[in-house]
């Protein structure tokens, strides 16, 4: 569970802006449901690259032909940490199919680490570069593992030819961050099994000195094919911070990919618990 009060309202004192993250929510629920390759995912791709040029993100670009909107953070040390979440929404649901955590709550986590990370810039580790990926949602009824987690795929295999399109080099990439479904307002992100312990743990502890709590982050869970995986295959650390129970019932939660994913089941208070926590988490990750 969360902390009192982390589901409501953020924290004041955070550099991490939870009411703002949650404008950035919205704002693509507003868009409607955004599967890849249609007109609404056009519109969002657009919405993510005005925001992160907003944000002072340097090299903001869009990678084709999975249309995977990237960004950089400068650093002076060596390396790159990828963060990443993805933009798309689940097809063959309903026409008012919201995605407001799956996966706008991810999106709008990374859009207010870029502001803050961006005020910061040059980092005084390893550079930032911000993946929001197209194409996770498997279409139609084909298997996620057959189907979904194309962007990331493309990502990866663009970093193996040799930083092509924006990706940076394979062999540059230190660890990789994917932030997926977190903006249900009872938030709980355990580590998935796929996860790097040692990046979770960054995460725990960075909770556990920013609010005194490791609320959300604790306990373990079952692995998921998630966005983070292409990046696990290539022989990167990654860890997926994901709360995979969304709405009553057993996992994924009744609420998953369904036309309940709606706003008000999300909270400002859970981007922001993500997020406070995250800023520390990437300076040491990047350090």
């Amino acid at each position: 569970m969360l902390p009192s009060g982390c589901g409501d309202e953020p924290h004041a004192d955070s550099r991490f802006d939870g009411e703002r993250a949650f404008r950035d929510l919205r704002d693509q629920v507003e868009i409607g449901a955004r599967p890849s390759g249609s007109r609404a995912s056009a519109e969002t791709v657009r919405l993510i690259a005005a925001r992160l040029r907003a944000a002072g993100a340097k090299d903001v670009r869009v990678q084709r032909p999975v249309r995977n909107v990237l960004a950089t953070i400068p650093g002076s040390g060596e390396g790159v940490v990828v963060v990443g979440a993805h933009h798309d929404t689940k097809d063959a649901i309903a026409k008012e199919f919201e995605g407001a955590n799956d996966g706008a709550s991810g999106v709008a986590v990374v859009l207010e680490l870029a502001r803050v990370l961006s005020a910061d810039a040059p980092l005084p580790g390893a550079e930032i570069r911000l993946a929001l990926f197209d194409g996770e949602e498997a279409r139609g009824d084909r298997p996620f593992g057959v189907d979904g987690t194309r962007g990331s795929r493309q990502y990866v295999t663009y970093a193996e030819a040799g930083a092509r399109q924006g990706s940076p080099e394979l062999a540059d990439i230190r660890a990789m961050v994917l932030f997926d479904l977190v903006g249900d307002c009872d938030l709980q992100i355990p580590r998935e099994a796929n996860s790097d312990a040692s990046l979770y743990a960054e995460f725990v502890r960075a909770a556990e000195e920013t609010s005194g709590s490791a609320a959300p982050f604790g306990g373990e869970a079952e692995g998921i094919l998630d966005d983070h995986v292409p990046f696990i295959e290539a022989g990167i650390p990654a860890v997926n911070l994901i709360d995979f129970t969304y709405g009553p019932g057993p996992r994924p939660g009744a609420w998953w990919h369904t036309a309940e994913d709606t706003l008000d089941k999300v909270c400002a208070g859970s981007l922001d618990a993500v997020g406070e926590a995250a800023v520390r988490a990437l300076e040491r990750i990047g350090g």
